[in-house]
């Protein structure tokens, strides 16, 4: 059986695909069938309910909340992919070399990744954020440049593994460099690891991109994303205005538990083939 057959035997991988299929197509596609205008004000219809021409209602500054929803995720998922992206390439090739070089370079670069793990990532990331000007792009190497200390750690372990294997073994010893072994042996080997690895990173991201937008240094308006507009919908908590806070909310939970879902059917997957 293939990857992708040992997947699809998994309901709930399988289910969390479907949902995030239908995130991607509601934020990217649906702006296309329900345009809002997500750029200017409109104070006179500030915190309408939902209904009367607004099927989740209105903002504090009469956006419609449910063409923001789409706008704002788009935001979320871009950053969250990005910045996924980055984190696992980086830990990857970092963990790579450690793994495959070993001596007093691993220990140099493992120690480094240590020293990095005991640092909270939202720190370090809130310190940066608040020294530049966030946007989409300066988001996602930021919360890259702070999140590829564990999949380095992974692809550490992995690496001193693959290693030992009579084909590393063989192609050392007809004098290919190190850097052929690790970019054209060690990492194309350890894809199971990366993929799996690059799921939940994108996942954590999202969560890390909620976590500064909520604390108010996410992208500038009028951009949004689903941290922001779940950080403004708080401030109105008491006042009723539940359509403020549960759409965003919600969007997050069911993204982030979909890329679970997937990233755990991706790992059983790799993890059978590995074993056969």
């Amino acid at each position: 059986m293939t990857v992708l057959s040992r997947l699809a035997a998994r309901k709930s991988a399988v289910a969390g695909a479907i949902l995030l299929l239908l995130v991607v197509a509601f934020c990217f596609l649906g702006p296309l069938l329900y345009g809002t205008d997500q750029s200017h004000t409109d104070l006179a219809s500030a915190r309408l309910g939902p209904g009367g021409g607004h099927p989740l209602g209105t903002d504090d500054l009469g956006y419609d909340v449910l063409g923001r929803l789409m706008v704002a995720g788009r935001t979320s998922l871009i950053i969250g992919v990005l910045a996924g992206l980055i984190a696992t390439a980086i830990g990857a090739v970092w963990g790579a070399v450690a793994g495959y070089t070993g001596g007093w370079l691993d220990t140099v670069l493992m120690r480094i990744v240590d020293t990095g793990v005991a640092i909270p990532a939202l720190f370090l990331l809130l310190v940066a954020a608040t020294l530049v000007t966030p946007n989409v792009g300066v988001l996602a190497l930021l919360i890259g440049a702070v999140s590829w200390l564990v999949p380095a750690r992974l692809m550490r372990a992995e690496t001193v593994s693959l290693r030992e294997r009579d084909y590393i073994r063989a192609i050392t010893v007809l004098g290919a460099s190190r850097t052929r072994v690790v970019f054209r042996h060690i990492i194309p080997n350890a894809i199971g690891t990366v993929v799996v690895n690059a799921t939940f990173q994108i996942a954590d991201a999202i969560l890390l991109v909620a976590y500064v937008s909520f604390l108010g240094l996410g992208v500038p308006a009028p951009d949004t994303d689903w941290g922001a507009m779940l950080s403004k919908g708080i401030t109105y908590t008491f006042d009723g205005a539940w359509w403020l806070i549960l759409p965003p909310g919600i969007a997050i939970v069911l993204v982030v538990c979909a890329i679970n879902f997937l990233g755990d059917g991706l790992r059983d997957a790799f993890a059978v083939k590995g074993r056969r």
